[in-house]
């Protein structure tokens, strides 16, 4: 059952190269050229050729991916590294502007083979459709666009990642101020949620101008194809086989299902803090006058604990977690980009953690959601190429996402006592209600923004201010500084940097939520179809794989409805 065999002792076996020469050193596109360039005058004879051809394409392909997310991931870890900035951006203007180009061209070899229908490869169907929409939804044109919006994306990863808060006498990066809303003193919480929000106020106009660049360049990019706006580029090339108006009943759904459980338990957070109005620096803090939870001081610790929480969940997901310690890089600190990722290594077949801990449960749950992600990644290891290697984001987030739930139920090893095991099992289901409604939020802002072709800024922060209205979920922001509301939007990374997709958070939220109350019923089962499940990669539709983790793919009220019931009954509501 997938590639768990794969790992000895934490150790895990190679896939030594066949194609391209063992052992060379990649610098740039000079090395990988020559490799592109015979898969280009390949002579395809067989059936049996085009699957060799193809799996050496996979090869090369994986081996310039690990070399460009490997200067990614140096960067995040060190954005004020210029030499490690440097590094990144050759990949961008450099490698990545050919890989497209010749991408294309081997998309067009393959798309004229007379031995396309007859390809064997387990997933055929999906890389099919895949390479069919590649080669109908490439444009020259769109090369330099690439190119402009990655260095664009660069840029405001820089400007996140450079800002921190000198907060009573120290400088503090912006994770670590977010300890502070969790804290039972409301004057010190409303003084450092005002500090946050000033601080990234004073980079609003930058982010705006580097957003509306983005704008420009994407609605370009949609015209040169011939399209009506980029929300139809954006469906067509990821695949989705649901529409923008699921996606608006999706809302709607969460509008009727999760926004009054929302406010519920917003209210029962005002009542016990025995508050008025519910502010923004309110909706972090226990409302027992408890301190924030302290799972653990160090990020050796916090891995240490999610070991333990993994193998008491199941001893292959612990092997699995233990085979990646060396893959990783956990702690907050200035220069860091802000965040947390699974990045894979494409030629090692290894996944890469990245995430800022400070000390808090979040940070639990968040290596536990990365930890999901480095499961898939060990899955589909053994699968014969690399464009099968990756799930639909609607799956691949319900790997992370479950080990969230799952693990949540056994968190022993970084707790004593149940009272504070009981508090962060509440705190957890309490975050996954309001991401409901943050999720519409954010996904019917993308909607408005890329069918409202030349808004205003005025009228983009109008627009969001009454989505920000319509899924409210109890907050008062009158009482919050002018403008943390209307650029609240600028946190979230996904809007700047990867357009829709951010709808697979919520749907992905409906499979783990399913798969935990599978959990719940039979715990052995519900493991063995997940692991199951992330082993076919990406050979099956998002659809046919929820089924198989044992989950139903469907945006409707009702199973909505259900599953708000069951986190209705957790959180005793």
């Amino acid at each position: 059952m997938g590639s768990t065999e794969n790992i000895k002792e934490g150790f895990f076996t190679s896939f030594p190269r066949k194609f391209v020469k063992e052992g060379e050193e990649i610098k740039g596109w000079e090395e990988l050229a020559p490799y592109f360039s015979s898969l280009s005058e390949m002579e395809i004879k067989s059936v049996e050729d085009l699957e060799k051809w193809f799996e050496k394409w996979s090869e090369v392909s994986a081996v310039a991916d690990e070399f460009c997310t490997s200067r990614y991931i140096a960067m995040t870890c060190h954005t004020d590294d210029e030499e490690k900035t440097e590094a990144y951006l050759q990949c961008i203007r450099e490698v990545e502007p050919k890989l497209v180009e010749w991408g294309h061209e081997l998309n067009e070899k393959y798309m004229a083979s007379p031995f396309r229908g007859d390809l064997k490869i387990d997933g055929h169907e999906r890389l099919d459709r895949m390479i069919s929409e590649d080669v109908v939804l490439y444009s020259e044109k769109n090369i330099p666009f690439q190119i402009k919006l990655q260095e664009l994306s660069q840029e405001y990863q820089g400007i996140m990642g450079a800002m921190t808060v000198m907060f009573d006498g120290s400088e503090k990066t912006m994770p670590r101020m977010a300890l502070y809303l969790k804290d039972m003193n409301r004057d010190l919480r409303e003084r450092a949620f005002k500090a946050i929000i000033e601080r990234r106020l004073r980079e609003k106009d930058k982010l705006e101008d580097i957003f509306d660049k983005m704008l420009a360049l994407r609605a370009e990019w949609a015209q040169n194809l011939g399209l009506q706006d980029y929300r139809e580029y954006a469906f067509r090339s990821k695949l989705r086989d649901y529409t923008p108006d699921d996606c608006i009943t999706f809302h709607k759904a969460i509008e009727k299902a999760v926004v009054p459980l929302a406010r519920a338990i917003s209210e029962r957070r005002k009542t016990e803090l025995g508050l008025e109005t519910l502010a923004p620096w309110d909706t972090a803090c226990d409302t027992k006058g408890r301190s924030p939870l302290k799972p653990f001081a160090k990020a050796d610790e916090l891995y240490d604990g999610v070991l333990k929480v993994f193998e008491l969940v199941d001893e292959r997901l612990g092997n699995m977690f233990g085979a990646i310690k060396e893959y990783m890089d956990l702690d907050s600190r200035k220069g860091k980009a802000p965040g947390g990722y699974q990045a894979t290594l494409a030629e090692a077949r290894v996944p890469f953690i990245f995430t800022n801990a400070v000390g808090s449960h979040d940070d639990v749950n968040t290596l536990l959601h990365e930890g999901g992600h480095a499961f898939h990644t060990i899955q589909c290891r053994e699968a014969q190429l690399l464009w099968l290697r990756h799930a639909g984001m609607e799956f691949s987030e319900v790997a992370s996402m479950s080990m969230e739930l799952i693990g949540g139920d056994y968190l022993k090893p970084f707790y004593h006592n149940e009272e504070d095991i009981e508090r962060a099992k509440r705190e957890r289901m309490e975050s996954i209600v309001s991401l409901f409604a943050w999720v519409a939020q954010v996904d019917a802002f993308q909607h408005w923004i890329y069918t409202n072709p030349g808004h205003s800024r005025d009228e983009r922060k109008e627009a969001w201010c009454d989505l920000a209205e319509r899924f409210n979920t109890g907050t008062d922001w009158s009482l919050a500084t002018e403008g943390a509301l209307e650029y609240a939007w600028h946190r979230q990374l996904h809007i700047f940097e990867y357009p829709f997709y951010y709808v697979e958070y919520a749907i992905a939220q409906l499979g783990a939520l399913q798969i935990y109350r599978n959990s719940l019923q039979n715990p052995e089962k519900s493991i063995e179809n997940y692991l199951s499940a992330l082993a076919i990669g990406g050979a099956r539709s998002p659809k046919d794989l929820f089924e198989s983790a044992g989950a139903r793919f469907d945006f409707s009220s009702n199973l909505l409805g259900e599953l708000m019931n069951l986190a209705k009954t957790a959180l005793k509501l």
